[in-house]
């Protein structure tokens, strides 16, 4: 029973990020450019915490990717028509995703600069 629970919430997970893959844009060009990125990180860091910060930036981005497209599919779902609220709550979920693409930047710059 244990394990079925955990097989099926698997299954589940690796089904949305199937969809995201075929659905999202901006997912296809951020997993594609993970697929590079984080094999590169183990050469580009100096020690494990560099390969961490590199690859768990550009994971991150991913991460933030999916809730986002998560709350906007949500909110597509409840209503269609335009509402200030809904275009607020969008544009929030826009705003992390920029946060997590800056956060990868910086960290990216500073350990490949020094």
């Amino acid at each position: 029973m244990f394990f079925k629970k955990i097989y099926t919430a698997f299954i589940n997970s690796f089904q949305g990020i199937y969809k995201a893959l075929k659905e999202e844009f901006a997912f296809k060009i951020e997993l594609f450019l993970s697929v590079f990125l984080i094999p590169a990180s183990f050469f580009i860091g100096n020690n494990a915490i560099e390969i961490i910060l590199l690859s768990g930036s550009t994971l991150f981005i991913l991460l933030v990717e999916l809730v986002n497209t998560s709350l906007e599919t949500t909110l597509d779902r409840i209503s269609l028509e335009e509402n200030d609220l809904t275009k607020y709550a969008k544009d929030l979920g826009s705003g992390a995703v920029l946060i997590s693409l800056i956060l990868w930047l910086v960290t990216w710059s500073l350990i490949v600069i020094y």
